[in-house]
């Protein structure tokens, strides 16, 4: 195994469907209650670990360690606050808003939902399992716009859109597959508002949305969001994870939040690899405790940074 190898846990899980060879070969939902993922296990050469970290694992995902020598040790820093919406405890979409959101702000979302209805000629599609290839690239198209406009609007960067041709060849067949989707808002035949989603089990993971600048007085985001949990109730899932990241937004429609962890493996008798690792980790909870005191990402947001740069280079 080579110095330094990065795994990203939800990434590929989600979307490339396997997980990484530090773990056996299933992976349970504890708030669902059932196994999510299950394989072969992958072989893994302990002897040839140095130093390997694996990204991003969700405290609600159930993951077990394989037996390991004792040289090979692991350290979990918590990094990440994630949210997530639990439907589990309800049984339609009413019950869940009523629960969730203040009586004044399901006034006002039925109200920008009207609206939106009788200014505009409005239709809702999810495509989940079938799209036509045609209609599949020019959502593609119109939802890099629809960030990069977005994200220029806000002055930040956007980490998605530099990788965007290989989004575009990999969520196509998973589509096909009901392994993912795409919600859109149409008026008429011009997309307005397009969510993609990656699915696993009853577990639904929201990746990236997006909207037509022009239309930000409805509200998008909110009304998108309704249409998207009307759409879990009827097709049963149980669980619509918007990730990590604290935004008033996720703060407004989630119902439980959890921790992110990163697992960093290091061959502990070899006394430079330990060294190393024992920085590597330390940095890792430095920055936590930057986020904690909400200097990173409030006070000092890479994003933000990013886009400077890419400014002042032109």
């Amino acid at each position: 195994m080579e110095f330094d190898k990065k795994y990203r846990f939800f990434f590929d899980l989600f979307m490339r469907g396997t997980v990484s060879p530090f773990y056996a070969n299933r992976v349970g939902n504890v708030l669902t209650d059932e196994v999510v993922f299950s394989s072969e296990e992958t072989p893994l050469a302990f002897e040839n670990v140095k130093i390997s970290t694996v990204w991003d694992v969700p405290e609600y995902l159930e993951v077990s360690l394989k037996e390991r020598p004792e040289q090979v040790r692991v350290s979990k820093i918590r990094q990440y606050k994630g949210y997530l919406i639990d439907l589990s405890k309800f049984k339609k979409v009413e019950d869940y808003l009523t629960d969730q959101l203040s009586s004044r702000n399901r006034k006002k979302l039925r109200s920008k939902k009207r609206k939106l209805e009788s200014e505009c000629s409005i239709r809702y599609v999810f495509y989940h399992g079938q799209i036509e290839k045609d209609e599949y690239q020019r959502l593609f198209s119109e939802l890099y716009d629809m960030l990069d406009n977005r994200f220029e609007e806000k002055k930040t960067a956007n980490h998605n859109l530099p990788n965007w041709q290989y989004y575009r060849d990999l969520v196509y067949p998973m589509i096909l597959k009901k392994r993912a989707s795409l919600f859109v808002i149409y008026d008429q035949e011009k997309p307005i508002t397009i969510a993609l989603q990656f699915h696993l089990k009853q577990t639904v993971f929201s990746y990236i949305q997006s909207y037509h600048i022009d239309y930000s007085q409805y509200n998008m985001g909110d009304i998108c969001m309704l249409k998207r949990l009307e759409w879990c109730f009827e097709q049963d899932f149980r669980v619509l994870d918007l990730s990590m990241g604290v935004t008033d937004y996720k703060i407004k429609w989630c119902n439980h939040h959890y921790d992110l962890y990163f697992h960093v493996f290091y061959k502990a008798n070899s006394i430079s690899t330990l060294f190393k690792a024992k920085i590597q980790c330390e940095k890792l909870r430095f920055k936590q405790y930057l986020r904690d005191r909400n200097i990173l990402g409030k006070l000092v947001r890479y994003d933000k940074i990013k886009y400077r740069i890419r400014q002042l280079r032109g």
